[in-house]
């Protein structure tokens, strides 16, 4: 006998706000092909809080922080505050500790690695849609002291 695959119920909003066309096109394919996660695209920042103001909002707004309209730590705060309730992980190549731990206090609960393969991510968007903090091995003390200050507890890897 053969079984239709099940649906959830209940499927995620995402917003990935990456200008690198291939990147924010095959994460939109990975997570899509999940039946999980409805997603859109934007391709700058303000194409992001255009669409995160039309919709009111997403579950989760994967954001990388090296595309136009990216001008630092106060533009990280406005998507973070517009996107409230919901969540905001940033998707990159790379970051150091200490910059890690400014995005945290600037309202990120996720890093999640363009390098890491793809088990790995939607493991970790799971995690962030858990509630979880979710960022790379912490080795930086001013993120492990940001974060143990914290009422959320991360998971590190």
């Amino acid at each position: 006998m053969v079984r239709a695959a099940t649906v959830p119920e209940y499927r995620f909003s995402l917003l990935i706000a990456d200008d690198h066309h291939l990147v924010s096109e095959a994460f939109a394919h990975l997570l899509e092909q999940t039946g999980r996660y409805s997603v859109t695209i934007a391709r700058d920042a303000l194409e992001a809080r255009a669409e995160i103001h039309a919709t009111g909002g997403f579950d989760l707004v994967l954001l990388d922080l090296n595309m136009p309209g990216m001008d630092g730590p106060t533009a990280v705060e406005d998507i973070v505050r517009a996107n409230a309730p919901g969540r905001v992980a940033v998707l990159t190549g790379g970051t150091s500790g200490s910059r890690q731990s400014t995005l945290f206090c600037s309202g990120v609960v996720g890093l999640i690695l363009k390098s890491q393969p793809a088990k790995d991510i939607l493991d970790a968007l799971d995690s962030i849609l858990d509630g979880e903090l979710y960022f790379p091995r912490a080795d930086d003390r001013s993120l492990i002291h940001a974060i143990s200050s914290a009422a959320v507890q991360p998971h590190i890897v």
